[in-house]
């Protein structure tokens, strides 16, 4: 759960698009430590990366300023180098908006694309629903 800001408005009162990103990303962190790994072993590892490589949303309705607002998370695609997750937010059970964010491993050293780690893999699965596939 998660309430809209004052700040996260726009002038006319309704939450401004940007900022469905952050709060995606925000529930990505609460997620990953849901999946069994600490802040520092995901963000702040030398061996691998994780960045986003692509990002997009669709909006069925506004948001506003001093709501609480619930954002469904899951696994929408598990690849060789690459996972998409899936967010939902939901008010009063009427979807909002829906983000897909894909992430690629890439090698620290490198910048290469690298296979996904066995215990990633193992650990996003429990989450993954192929109803959301791509």
């Amino acid at each position: 759960d998660f309430k809209v800001r004052f700040r996260e408005a726009d002038p006319a009162g309704i939450g401004y698009f940007a900022n469905v990103f952050n709060f995606a990303h925000d529930a990505f962190e609460d997620f990953i430590q849901a999946a069994g790994f600490t802040w520092k072993e995901w963000f702040q590892t030398r061996e691998l990366i994780v960045p986003i490589r692509h990002t997009e949303c669709s909006f069925s309705r506004p948001f506003f300023p001093g709501q609480t607002y619930q954002i469904q998370v899951s696994v929408s695609h598990l690849g060789e180098s690459s996972f998409q997750m899936r967010y939902q937010f939901l008010f009063e059970s009427h979807i909002h908006a829906e983000v897909r964010m894909t992430h690629v491993f890439l090698d620290m050293k490198t910048k290469s694309k690298t296979a996904m780690p066995e215990i990633v893999r193992d650990r996003l699965q429990v989450y993954y629903d192929a109803q959301t596939k791509v």
